[in-house]
């Protein structure tokens, strides 16, 4: 098996495929994918212009006129800030080393390394890294602080008499058990830096948590849910009033376990990235998938893009048009706060399968919603003559009530281009039970994507 990443084996470009040739997954208003395409065996030639005799001008309508330039569409914005600020912080990261790359106008993990190390070199810093789950390692200097005293005026998910359960992986430079640490004694609680507890080790280690009084937890969702399901399994009480999230969605069924271990508990989530960290949040009145930007930000994004700016002291990287890997897509959350908006996936997920463009994230989507799903991940299969597209796709469904007919039979009823392609290549679309998935090794996430290398004469 090979854990190369999409990004890292895909086709350079591989959205330049011709028009007529591939078709992008679009997410429908329900959180499912709709995707068509026209195959080969469609296309429309184009029709033929005729010539005129020797010497006489072409009829006026048979005239070629350039086409006329439109520009592209603007970016949409969550958040507002003043030009002139953006404009300065821009001018103050370029003296750090941090200027664009010449034409881009954009930032991306270089100018943030260069003006994270300028800043450490006189104020000092936390060295860490991507967890690698999609791509890999990124590695960047946060501030000492790791911007908490500034996202508490935001967002406080613990206080005083609260002891939280750090349940992150430590060590191998991922920075999140070590945030959470210091998020929990910046809000005056008390911490144990636990780490993943297995379920076998869940008796010993279950009068430690009575004694200390922990009440509030902290880890990645998957994480969260393997702690959850591994109560009830032991019969263990404890009385757990928040759940503090992030590094990956927290899904419907990931959602249920926690409920079911600890009915009372309130959930807070966060998103950010290695080199920013914590760029949004939510608190137990948002609804589910929907995340809140902090103050003093503005994100410009499209469908195939994100680009996040920041001004003003505290935060833990400063970045102007920063790039992130994730496309959004704003949303009304019923709490009624500001700048709400979800994630809809990695924005370097679009590959090429026999001829149709998908979307990776969109079909995580989909089958995390099927009925018995508790999670899913792909394993994707090259094409030997075209290497950063798809030859064969694998869902691996966990759940104990998964049934894998009935998931392949929805996934290609709700993802028209996935049904099209089984139509022509049955074995092109395949879907397995697997439990447990694997497992990224640094930080215990699910691995959401995977290429698998066939070996000669077998599988």
């Amino acid at each position: 098996m090979d854990t190369t990443t999409v990004a890292a084996v895909r086709a350079t470009e591989v959205g330049r495929a011709g028009a007529g040739e591939t078709t992008e997954a679009a997410t429908t208003g329900t959180g499912g994918t709709a995707t068509g395409s026209a195959g080969p065996s469609s296309r429309r030639e184009p029709a033929p212009v005729p010539v005129p005799a020797p010497g006489r001008e072409p009829a006026p309508s048979l005239r070629r006129e350039p086409a006329p330039h439109t520009e592209p569409p603007p970016p949409h914005r969550l958040g507002a800030l003043s030009a002139l600020s953006v404009r300065a912080e821009a001018a103050r990261l370029a003296l750090l080393g941090g200027a664009p790359p010449d034409g881009t106008g954009e930032s991306g993990p270089e100018q943030v390394t260069a003006v994270t190390r300028a800043l450490a070199a006189s104020h000092g810093g936390q060295v860490v890294a991507s967890g690698g789950t999609t791509g890999r390692l990124k590695i960047t200097t946060i501030a000492p602080d790791q911007g908490i005293p500034r996202l508490l005026r935001s967002w406080r998910p613990l206080g005083s008499g609260d002891v939280l359960l750090n349940l992150f992986r430590p060590g191998r430079l991922w920075g999140a058990h070590y945030f959470y640490n210091a998020l929990a004694t910046a809000c005056r609680a008390s911490v144990l830096p636990m780490g993943p507890v297995a379920a076998a080790e869940l008796g010993d280690w279950a009068p430690v948590f009575h004694a200390t009084g922990v009440n509030a937890l902290a880890g990645a969702p998957s994480a969260l849910a393997d702690f959850a399901e591994a109560v009830v399994a032991a019969g263990v009480s404890l009385p757990v009033e928040t759940v503090v999230w992030a590094g990956e969605p927290m899904t419907a069924a990931r959602r249920a376990a926690l409920i079911r271990a600890f009915p009372t508990a309130r959930l807070w989530g966060n998103y950010g990235s290695i080199e920013t960290y914590v760029i949004a949040t939510s608190h137990p009145g948002c609804g589910p998938g929907l995340v809140h930007l902090l103050p003093g930000q503005e994100v410009e994004y499209d469908e195939e893009r994100t680009l996040l700016t920041r001004t003003g002291e505290g935060w833990p990287a400063p970045v102007v048009r920063y790039r992130l890997g994730d496309r959004i897509a704003p949303g009304d959350c019923p709490c009624g706060g500001p700048d709400a908006f979800r994630v809809l996936g990695r924005a370097d997920d679009r590959l090429k399968f026999h001829n149709t463009m998908v979307r990776l994230g969109d079909l995580l989507e989909t089958v995390r919603a099927a009925p018995g799903v508790t999670d899913a991940q792909l394993v994707l299969t090259p094409d030997p003559g075209d290497p950063g597209a798809l030859a064969a796709l694998t869902v691996r469904c966990a759940g104990p009530s998964a049934d894998p007919e009935a998931v392949r039979a929805g996934l290609l009823r709700r993802v028209y281009a996935l049904g099209a392609i089984a139509a022509q290549h049955p074995a092109a679309v395949r879907v397995e039970r697997a439990d447990p998935l694997d497992r990224n090794t640094r930080t215990g996430k699910v691995i959401p994507y995977r290429w698998h290398q066939p070996t000669p004469g077998g599988d």
